[in-house]
């Protein structure tokens, strides 16, 4: 007699669908560089220096050696800061549930 195999859990097909994690992943990113371009964009233009989207996607101009290198790595490290400010500011809806230990 072969064995029952035992239903899903409810809910457990529904909790974590592929689509919604890749389209949240997708906001993410895209919030990511949209506010680096901004960021990046705002300083290029302070610093007297022409803008260009290597500062967005390159790492070439995160120096230690020039004061312009630091201010660079400063933007990054506070563009992701800024995203971890959103995210916890905006928790997702499955996140709200209370755990038990």
């Amino acid at each position: 007699m072969p064995r029952r195999r035992r239903p899903p859990r409810a809910g457990a097909l529904t909790e974590l669908p592929p689509l919604k994690i890749l389209s949240q992943i997708a906001a993410l990113q895209g919030l990511y560089y949209v506010a680096a371009l901004i960021l990046f964009c705002f300083t290029a233009l302070v610093m007297g220096t022409t803008f260009s989207v290597d500062l967005v996607f390159a790492w070439a101009a995160v120096r230690g050696d020039t004061t312009q290198g630091f201010l660079m790595g400063f933007i990054w490290v506070l563009d992701g800061g800024m995203l971890m400010y959103v995210l916890f500011s905006f928790p997702p809806p499955f996140a709200t549930r209370k755990m038990r230990c």
